[in-house]
């Protein structure tokens, strides 16, 4: 049956934060839940309890992967003593304390074990968790309870569980340990805080892109081999979705700026001989009720012909020499700049399977505007230049094409910003909505403009 500990934040905010004060701590640590059990701890039946709780193994984190962030910044008096100080507070300074705090989409989340409690310790478990007043800081309210049915499989819920530590996208997770009680205790006789505490750090990913994500042997290939994604950095003023190509021409060439020379030429567009270019996305807002086509991030899309020595080229120009130093800047005209975060905080818009359809879609809407390779005439309507564009930029040739007279889907962008688009890039634009014979791998981008992510398509549901 298992073991889940549910949490619901009472104020809808999780105050914790990482290594970096200004990051928030999302998906909640396994760790600090239990702590903050430790800290409602009585007797020694209760402990007993938390033994065996430390002891169960790494448990699974389900938990919403929309979050907002609020951060804080103010100044306090610290309880450092020191030679200088103020009238008020003799020897005493002020320091900057900065907070972060994570505003999740779904105020409840559950840790859960696959390990099953006798009674007793149940009893014990339930107790400690009716007497936890909060998780995380102390304003970070909660209530916290304990049971061993099953648990809903809420729909904005994804399951968090440990992997290897290679595993692409995955976060480090702090999780209890035999013996972590013990040295919780050991720190608070000597007044060092809990997040000094040494403790067991795994790596966790969501479920749906492991073991039980879907797979199909029917869906085809597309020209891409993986997308990069980067997020907008918050707070930050929405970028409107009609500024797509100044954004995509500002990636382009930060990219370019950072991979050493000589540019692999799938890269820079240049001298590619007929081969898929590397794809510069906007990836904007769109595909739900309250959508508004503003961007949430960006995507780079390495193609699936490059050679392993251009895609370690360009992967060391993206994110470091060790990867640990990711692009972070765009800078636009006017002085202007985005800040973004590699790997994006997760989000479906921010998430591959968004724009890849993975396992593979069959059906797919534009959700900015295509350019047409060729103007339409009397014997070679719309929907056949479509369909050619497609097949042309690597894809099958869908079986039915319907244009649009605007986008089909809510959020779409319109038109690029008058003055944006390139002087030799002066075709019709339009929306349409494709359909291939079977499912297709994305991302899927078709017409003159693709590889500045006009003409990106998005699987329709």
């Amino acid at each position: 049956m298992g073991l889940g500990i549910i949490v619901r934040l009472r104020a809808g905010r999780y105050d914790a934060a990482r290594d970096d004060p200004m990051a928030p701590e999302w998906p909640p640590h396994p760790a600090r839940l239990f702590c903050a059990l430790v800290a409602s701890m009585w007797d020694e039946a209760d402990r007993e309890a938390l033994r065996w709780l430390e002891s169960a193994g790494p448990p699974q984190v389900w938990a919403t992967p929309e979050i907002a962030t609020s951060r804080s910044r103010s100044y306090v008096v610290v309880n450092v003593t020191g030679k200088k100080g103020s009238p008020a507070w003799p020897g005493r300074s002020n320091g900057l304390r900065q907070r972060a705090s994570a505003l999740p989409s779904c105020d409840t989340f559950a840790v859960v074990w696959d390990a099953d409690p006798d009674d007793a310790t149940m009893g014990r478990l339930v107790r400690l968790a009716s007497r936890v007043p909060y998780v995380g800081r102390s304003t970070s309210l909660a209530e916290v309870t304990v049971t061993s049915d099953p648990l809903p499989d809420r729909p904005e819920w994804v399951r968090y569980v440990p992997v290897p530590l290679d595993t692409p996208r995955s976060v480090p997770l702090r999780v209890p340990f035999s013996g972590y009680l013990s040295e919780l205790e050991a720190a608070y006789e000597e007044g060092v805080p809990s997040w000094q505490v040494r403790t067991r750090v795994i790596a966790y990913a969501p479920l749906s892109t492991e073991e039980s994500a879907p797979t199909d042997s029917d869906a085809l290939p597309g020209p891409y081999e993986q997308l990069l994604i980067w997020g907008v950095r918050p707070p930050t003023v929405p970028i409107p979705g009609a500024e797509l190509l100044t954004i995509t021409s500002s990636l382009r060439r930060a990219v370019l700026s950072r991979v050493a020379d000589p540019v692999p030429p799938q890269v820079s567009g240049h001298g590619a001989d007929g081969l898929p270019h590397v794809a510069y996305l906007p990836l904007v807002d769109v595909g739900h009720p309250h959508a508004d086509g503003h961007l949430l991030g960006v995507g780079i899309a390495v193609p699936r012909q490059m050679s392993s020595v251009d895609c370690r080229a360009l992967l060391r120009g993206l994110l470091g020499p060790d990867a640990e130093g990711p692009l972070e800047v765009v800078r636009l005209p006017q002085g202007r700049e985005v800040r973004l975060d590699y790997p994006a905080m997760r989000r479906r818009g921010l998430m591959p399977e968004r724009w890849c359809g993975r396992p593979g879609a069959q059906t797919w809407v534009t959700a900015t505007p295509m350019m047409l390779d060729r103007y339409p005439k009397r014997r070679l309507d719309v929907t056949e230049i479509i369909a050619e564009s497609l097949r042309t930029a690597g894809y099958p040739r869908p079986d039915k094409v319907e244009p649009l007279a605007g986008p089909a889907i809510s959020g779409g962008i319109h038109r690029p910003r008058r003055g944006t688009v390139p002087t030799w890039a002066r075709k019709p634009l339009v929306h349409c909505r494709v359909s291939f014979p079977q499912p297709v791998r994305g991302p899927v981008i078709a017409g003159v403009l693709r590889y500045l992510g006009c003409g990106l398509f998005v699987p329709e549901a």
